[in-house]
């Protein structure tokens, strides 16, 4: 049975009065006698009246801003998430949604607290999503939660701060996925790399422990490393462990240097089953050469997506998430569907 939407209207024609009536009543703008409310406001509770509260926030003509933060690198990540982002804003300006967008430069920790102060300082934001979430902004959150800013993560979280809700990807389950995926297909014996990065992140911290998790139902499956590796020189990084590499039957990338070292591996004689995460051209290249087995999508159009709708959410107090945290999917990308996320 389909329910129908209870709009002005239909309260309005069960009723016998005009559209225009009824809608002053259900967004309290005056005007109308007290027995006419009255009733009015008793039908709406008899069908469940919803109210559509974007609809009554824009006939109030209130305007709100939300500034964005977030890292440069990886660029192609993070254009993703730009494409999100720029689908919230198109979807609620007209409800008077401003979006501002603020990139902290590559691995530049000292300038992206310069920036997230100035945001709280300057009060002329309504709300702020950041994207780094790590040790050193817990305090920076919380500061700016004091100062009655309503302020969500995304992509990284920092579940030690009074942030009001996370939006992205469940590490630890891109770890245990990681592990179930590179056992599976090196037929569930032998041994595994994991490779991350130097900097040691909460996300990493996450996706390691979910590795290690899955692997102790692989009893034939032992992990080597975790292996860190300085991005702003993989292949010197890489020669350091390439002894280690030899005789593995698989390597999990744990950090945003797939591509790079899809590039290195390629050199190298034998074969490897390689997993990682997300995708761009240069990933779906290797994916077609078979140097890439599979990769983990994050999600990060809808990350970006959804640290804005959310947010503009609590802004007009549509929905208040109780949940705190908001997980997107994950998806499996392999060579036969790879062309869909090109």
């Amino acid at each position: 049975m389909i329910k129908t939407k209870v709009t002005a209207k239909i309260i309005a024609e069960q009723l016998g009065l005009s559209i225009a009536t009824v809608d002053r009543a259900l967004n309290k703008r005056g005007n109308v006698k007290e027995e006419t409310y009255q009733k009015i406001m008793q039908k709406a509770k008899e069908l469940n009246y919803k109210p559509n509260k974007l609809a009554s926030f824009l006939s109030r003509k209130e305007q709100f801003t939300i500034a964005i933060v977030f890292p440069e690198y990886p660029v192609y990540f993070w254009e993703q998430v730009e494409k999100g982002i720029t689908k919230a804003f198109n979807e609620l300006n007209d409800y008077g949604l401003d979006v501002k967008v603020f990139k902290i430069p590559d691995q530049d920790l000292t300038r992206g607290r310069e920036i997230i102060q100035h945001i709280i300082n300057s009060e002329k934001v309504d709300a702020l999503s950041i994207a780094i979430g790590d040790d050193p902004f817990v305090e920076l959150i919380d500061y700016g939660i004091v100062n009655n800013l309503k302020i969500c993560t995304f992509n990284h979280d920092s579940p030690a701060s009074r942030r009001m809700f996370y939006v992205g990807s469940d590490y630890r389950k891109i770890g245990r996925l990681a592990a179930e995926l590179t056992s599976k297909f090196i037929g569930e014996k032998g041994e595994i790399a994991l490779i991350t990065s130097t900097d040691t992140t909460y996300q990493a911290q996450e996706k390691i422990a979910g590795f290690r998790e899955v692997l102790k139902e692989y009893p034939n499956v032992e992990m080597v490393g975790p292996f860190k590796i300085d991005r702003l020189n993989v292949n010197h990084s890489m020669d350091l462990i390439k002894n280690s590499l030899d005789g593995l039957s698989g390597i999990y990338v744990a950090n945003a240097e797939l591509s790079s070292i899809a590039r290195y591996i390629e050199k190298l004689e034998g074969k490897r089953v390689l997993i990682g995460n997300d995708i761009n051209k240069e990933i779906n290249e290797y994916i077609k050469k078979g140097i890439i087995t599979a990769t983990i999508n994050q999600d990060p159009v809808n990350q970006g997506y959804l640290a804005v709708k959310k947010l503009f959410e609590h802004l007009i107090e549509e929905e208040y998430m109780n949940n705190k945290e908001l997980i997107t999917k994950l998806e499996i990308i392999t060579k036969e569907n790879a062309q869909f996320y090109i």
